[in-house]
């Protein structure tokens, strides 16, 4: 697998630290699929936060990959929640606890996504390139709401167990 590569630091001064999320377990990760009209020569698809966007929209980006196979994600949240949508290619999600479980979902089609709650370790594989992944948050950056270390991640979420 090709890793991330050429990516800055993300060093955003942090708003306001809240309290970190309760534990989640992988059957937390849901899969959504947002509804679609056909038209002829088009498709409208609508995300809209309330109905099947399961989360307030803070924050929306794209990560865009003309390699495929490339790496992307390879990191937890403390508290923020995502809603990953392919809109182009293929995207495989994998998420992963601290103690060797993981899920895997394929995204190939823009209304389906997959949900991702804080303290899940999340990777996507660009599959199918050109490949575009949309992802909305429930939270504006932080850079200390991200854990980029795997063995880092694994004792916190220790700690969030231990503590409960």
């Amino acid at each position: 697998m090709k890793k991330q590569k050429g990516l800055p630091p993300m060093t955003a001064p942090s708003p306001l630290t809240p309290t970190p999320a309760p534990l989640a377990d992988l059957t937390q990760i849901q899969r959504i699929t947002f509804p679609q009209f056909p038209a002829p020569g088009r498709v409208l698809t609508i995300y809209e936060s309330g109905a099947a966007l399961p989360i307030p929209v803070a924050r929306v980006f794209t990560v865009a990959s003309d390699e495929a196979d490339t790496m992307g994600g390879g990191h937890a949240h403390r508290w923020c929640s995502q809603v990953l949508v392919c809109l182009q290619g293929e995207v495989e999600f994998v998420g992963r606890d601290h103690l060797g479980g993981e899920v895997r979902h394929r995204l190939a089609d823009p209304r389906d996504a997959v949900l991702m709650p804080p303290t899940i370790w999340g990777e996507q594989y660009y599959r199918q390139t050109p490949a575009l992944l949309m992802v909305f948050c429930d939270y504006p950056f932080d850079a200390a709401d991200y854990i980029r270390d795997f063995e880092t991640f694994r004792a916190y979420r220790a700690s969030l167990a231990a503590g409960q």
